[in-house]
């Protein structure tokens, strides 16, 4: 079907701008992964700053468009629509929250739990998807998402010093999960549907 592949291409335009602009900015300032400092420095760097807002920006839209695509092959599935909107508007939110951050300190800490917001709905997203298609894949996707987030976390309590690392492999076990895993769960209920409209 012509619109899932259009689903699919959306899908993976989403993770794939926004991780490989986000890996050439770190090949631009090595060091803010070399010095515990988060993607969002590449943010407030006037070197970085575009790649990073394109990254962002670009990862929004195929999102949004996305979800346009699951309303147009099945009108009532506006769950996972809503699900993609969902992670759109926080992945926005972090964008925009990043310029303001050395303002205020609570500016800063706004950012921070945006981030937080984010990485948590991505995680309970995962694992939605992982009940829905168990397999051997989805449960190594989902360890390898769920080994970035402690590393996250531990660094943001200071416990270790990985925080871009950490970023990085939860980011990149998330973009699997997402752009293998949805299609299939999604292929699944399209299925379901024909087959109550022939019933």
């Amino acid at each position: 079907m012509l619109v899932m592949l259009e689903f699919k291409r959306c899908l993976w335009l989403s993770q794939s701008l926004l991780l490989g602009l986000l890996l050439v900015c770190s090949l631009m300032i090595p060091s803010v992964a070399m010095h515990n400092g988060g993607v969002s420095n590449f943010g407030n760097d006037h070197s970085t700053e575009l790649l990073y807002i394109l990254g962002f920006s670009s990862s929004v839209f195929f999102l949004i468009l996305a979800g346009w695509k699951v309303l147009k092959m099945i009108p009532k599935l506006t769950g996972i629509a809503i699900l993609l909107f969902g992670l759109s508007a926080l992945t926005l939110l972090v964008l925009l929250s990043t310029f303001p951050r050395h303002i205020s300190w609570s500016y800063s800490v706004l950012h921070d739990d945006l981030g937080i917001a984010l990485y948590t709905y991505e995680f309970m997203l995962s694992v939605w998807l992982v009940i829905k298609l168990k397999s051997s894949l989805t449960i190594w996707l989902i360890i390898i998402e769920l080994t970035g987030s402690i590393f996250g976390l531990m660094s943001i309590l200071k416990i270790i010093h990985f925080l871009f690392i950490g970023q990085a492999i939860g980011s990149i076990g998330f973009a699997l999960i997402l752009v293998i895993i949805l299609p299939e769960v999604l292929a699944v209920k399209l299925k379901h549907q024909s087959r109550l409209i022939r019933a």
